[in-house]
């Protein structure tokens, strides 16, 4: 029986909550960043601009990666909140 054309790449449930789990740690370091603006940026598009890359060459649908990433950054924003203010207490 034939494939359809893209379909040996596209994951399984699992491998989707999966790739947004390991994404999702990177979402938070990007958020804890956010006390040094400047690197937050850098990250966030260096980042964006990984994805978006790998997307184009393996059409490996990367806004599951995305996606764990957004989960991440306000939890990690909230984070750098708290240290911000335990630091200047």
């Amino acid at each position: 029986m034939p494939r359809t054309k893209g379909a040996k790449n596209k994951p399984k449930m699992p491998d989707k909550v999966f790739r947004a789990l390991i994404h999702f740690p990177v979402g938070i370091i990007c958020g804890i960043l956010s006390i040094i603006p400047v690197a937050a940026v850098l990250f966030f598009v260096g980042f964006m601009i990984y994805e978006l890359n790998e997307d184009y060459h393996l059409k490996d649908m990367a806004w599951i990666d995305i996606f764990g990433f957004l989960i991440g950054l306000p939890i990690g924003a909230i984070a750098s909140i708290f240290i911000l203010g335990f630091y200047n207490a």
